[in-house]
């Protein structure tokens, strides 16, 4: 909306540049004149100030010394955690060491051995220490033959036509799954069946 010179007229303004001027510096010389009711410091008043002052002081090396501590501490705990990562394993693998050893022991013995069913025993016998070594490491194998197939512990790669079991059930495992704590390690490699 445009206004035209005659409403700026009606408005009865008054006030120059130089009037509105003289009101601001006045008004600054106002604020920067020492205020003559204000009391001197007297020098209790100083010793206090230099009382907190020192309190003040004290109080910030103190944080100062316990940020620098809580530093320290997490630098500790990542190298401990670090640490515990690194030999995380080193339990189960010293655990695996004497089935190792069998394993070694069994195939110095088959070269000499004329039974092969002791062989064979020699080899379920380790067999079951190792299974014994990964069920302390609570390890345990994936259910597989006859359940439901279930695509977080098993990966099927085959099917079957069969209408003797329900549609997607675990006919055959190629490959053990096995889990640990709870979670999967490696799934179960299974043949499932259809409903023709």
């Amino acid at each position: 909306m445009e206004h035209t010179e005659e409403q700026f007229d009606d408005l009865d303004i008054d006030l120059s540049v130089d009037e509105i001027d003289e009101s601001t510096e006045a008004e600054t010389d106002a604020a920067s004149e020492p205020d003559d009711s204000a009391s001197p410091v007297t020098s209790d008043q100083l010793r206090d100030l230099e009382v907190q002052v020192e309190t003040l002081k004290s109080r910030n090396d103190q944080l100062m010394r316990v940020a620098a501590d809580f530093e320290n501490y997490k630098r500790r705990q990542e190298r401990e955690k670090e640490e515990m990562a690194k030999y995380a394993g080193q339990q189960v693998v010293a655990n695996l060491l004497p089935v190792l050893d069998n394993f070694e022991r069994a195939l110095q013995a088959q070269t000499h051995a004329q039974d092969p069913a002791s062989f064979i025993e020699g080899v379920r016998m380790i067999q079951k220490q190792l299974a014994e070594v990964l069920s302390k490491a609570n390890v345990s194998i994936v259910d597989a033959v006859g359940q439901p197939f279930n695509p977080e512990f098993h990966e099927a790669i085959a099917s079957e036509v069969n209408d003797e079991v329900e549609d997607e059930t675990v006919l055959e495992e190629f490959q053990k799954g096995y889990i640990m704590h709870g979670r999967l390690i490696r799934p179960a490699i299974v043949k499932v069946s259809k409903v023709s």
